[in-house]
């Protein structure tokens, strides 16, 4: 005899259906944690053998409290999650397995301790300490990858791309530098090695005589990428973002100078690094992926706005109340304020669900963004928008040169300050010495730590402990302490 479940609908609810004696019931579980020091993000499958009376809604509390106790006891009760299963959800986890027993009774003291704090439900954890569980095994790789590699966890990175297919086999090399006319959309798996240093995307470095891509020591993306149909590809998100608190989604649109791989693998450290809980998508506009090719690249993205609008549109349709968070790089910045505009002539309102919008490093011009992207997205609604700009930064400095016109992305004491943008200067903290001082969004820890409370936490500059307002000619902005 089996516990079933039956899902009503995609993700807006379902249905417990069990008789009298349950043996076995399959779930999801999710753990997180985002406090200092503690930091924990976990997906995983429950097979939870149950011996007692038909729980019915008391089943999730029931199996989320014992998940807490006899498998993840570091974290706190409301930093664990069950929800009923789902193979796009959990299906592709490791199982974790529980054994639960209980009687008429306790179900009755429960039903009553439903309403009070953890503290006060001595039936619930009596019943919850008494189980007997086994915690997942390591996660496997992805097939066609080694045995042997040690990682420290997989992740799935969802795209939508408006590069043409090259027709090669691996992902690395799937889709090229030529503009295509449709949006393809799939997914690829991102592997993060086991000795990860946050706020670091791991790739070979000629500095230290590394030649090929080691999968022991750099971010790598999977041997093979997977199409989907457009429907698919929404649906997969939607009960993903939608899933246990409404996660939500995280956008990245790259910049100039990436190729797909790149943009892959930086969307991935990202998710991984900001321990970001619902699924990642990465809009990958046609970067030549060279450093001569700046004007290619300025080509390529005036012509990705109208698809970026598109996926924009699939984004703020996953479903009621889900948020929508997105970080774009440079001249993705451009792609992305065409695109939003776009959205917005198209649906007004449509911002409501976005929750933050960062523009990190952006390569647009100061008087294009003030003359007409200011006017266009602004709404009764606006999301917070987060900018972060840095005097250190040379191609934004090269960019300003060539174009005759300061960039979006310059910081110092003239650093753009208008509404409604949130200006917080980087420039104390970003000079690279053998670098670019371009990719701080990512490559810094001061400045993930900051992007890492405006994603998970919302929380105005005044609020973040690493920011010191400063009285600007043009207004307060602010800087990250030295």
């Amino acid at each position: 005899m089996r516990f079933s479940i039956v899902i009503a609908g995609c993700i807006t609810g379902f249905v417990l259906v069990a008789p009298a004696f349950a043996e076995e019931a399959r779930l999801c579980i999710r753990g997180k944690s985002f406090e200092p020091g503690r930091e924990f993000l976990q997906t995983r499958q429950l097979k939870l053998k149950i011996e007692g009376p038909a729980a019915g809604d008391l089943l999730l509390t029931l199996a989320g409290r014992a998940v807490r106790e006899k498998l993840w006891p570091e974290l706190k009760p409301d930093e664990v999650q069950v929800a009923p299963f789902d193979e796009a959800l959990c299906g592709s986890e490791p199982a974790a397995e529980l054994a639960l027993s209980y009687g008429p009774d306790d179900l009755a003291a429960i039903q009553t301790e439903r309403s009070r704090g953890p503290g006060d439900q001595p039936r619930l954890n009596a019943v919850a300490r008494s189980a007997a569980g086994q915690t997942a095994p390591p996660k496997r790789p992805p097939p066609g990858t080694a045995a042997d590699a040690r990682r420290h966890d997989w992740l799935r990175v969802y795209f939508a791309t408006t590069r043409q297919t090259t027709g090669a086999a691996g992902a690395d090399e799937a889709f090229g530098g030529q503009r295509s006319d449709s949006v393809q959309f799939g997914a690829v798996d991102v592997s993060i090695p086991a000795d990860h240093r946050w706020a670091k995307l791991e790739s070979p470095s000629l500095l230290r005589l590394e030649w090929d891509a080691d999968p022991e020591r750099h971010v790598l993306l999977a041997p093979s990428v997977e199409t989907l149909p457009a429907a698919a590809w929404k649906a997969q998100l939607a009960r993903r973002a939608g899933a246990f608190d409404k996660g939500g989604v995280l956008l990245f649109v790259h910049g100039y100078n990436n190729s797909f791989a790149e943009a892959a693998q930086r969307a991935g450290q990202l998710a991984y690094d900001l321990a970001f809980p619902g699924p990642t998508v990465l809009f990958s506009w046609p970067s030549n992926g060279e450093f001569v090719a700046y004007t290619r690249d300025e080509e390529r993205a005036r012509t990705a706005w109208r698809q970026m609008a598109d996926v924009l549109d699939h984004l703020t349709r996953l479903g009621s109340g889900v948020p929508v968070y997105v970080v774009a790089h440079s001249m993705g910045n451009r792609v992305l304020t065409q695109g939003l505009a776009e959205l917005l002539r198209r649906r007004p309102g449509a911002d409501r669900a976005f929750r933050q919008v960062v523009l990190a490093s952006p390569d647009v011009g100061e008087e294009e963004f003030r003359q007409r992207w200011i006017y266009e997205l602004n709404s009764a609604n606006p999301p917070r928008f987060t900018l972060y700009a840095s005097r250190q930064d040379i191609p934004v400095a090269v960019s300003a040169w060539l174009h005759g016109e300061k960039r979006l992305g310059s910081g110092g004491p003239d650093i753009t300050v208008m509404p409604p943008l949130d200006s917080i200067d980087a420039s104390h903290i970003t000079k690279e010495w053998f670098g670019l001082s371009h990719s701080y969004f990512g490559d810094n820890e001061t400045v993930m730590s900051d992007l890492f409370l405006v994603i998970h936490q919302g929380l105005p500059p005044g609020q973040r402990p690493r920011l010191a307002r400063v009285k600007g000619s043009n207004g307060d902005y602010w800087e990250f302490k030295r």
